[in-house]
């Protein structure tokens, strides 16, 4: 029997960087959804089994730091990676406290990213660190 896709979801508000992420894990045979926001995300219908979300920080509404958050309150248990051009100490603590599974400045290595989602995934949720 074969495993189910493992889902990433994008959320990103440069076009550029979520098609680059999607190319990334769709060649590492997973299967990317990409969305433009925060609030974009947690409005569609999207399965957390098998899932990890690749998120910027920065973005126009809700912070991508919010969305850990906003997701425990939902119930849902969907691990997420921080991704910024804004990278300071005091913005990987939050991250880090808002209970990242990884957290990269951009420009993000390729392979350490898919590494970052192998991790997450094989990790029991609310398992947070930051990279």
């Amino acid at each position: 029997m074969l495993a189910p896709p493992i889902q990433i979801y994008i959320v990103d508000d440069e076009p550029s960087v979520r098609a680059a992420y999607a190319r990334l894990v769709r060649s590492a045979k997973m299967e990317p959804r990409t969305f433009c926001t925060v609030e974009e995300f947690l409005s569609t219908n999207v399965s957390d089994d098998h899932a990890c979300i690749i998120s910027d920080i920065k973005m126009p509404g809700s912070s991508g730091l919010a969305l850990p958050g906003l997701l425990e309150k939902a119930g849902r248990h969907v691990p997420v990676i921080f991704t910024t051009a804004h990278d300071t100490p005091e913005t990987r603590e939050t991250a880090q406290r808002a209970g990242a599974a990884g957290f990269f400045r951009k420009p993000v290595d390729g392979q350490a990213l898919l590494d970052a989602i192998e991790w997450a995934l094989s990790k029991p949720p609310n398992h947070s660190v930051a990279h």
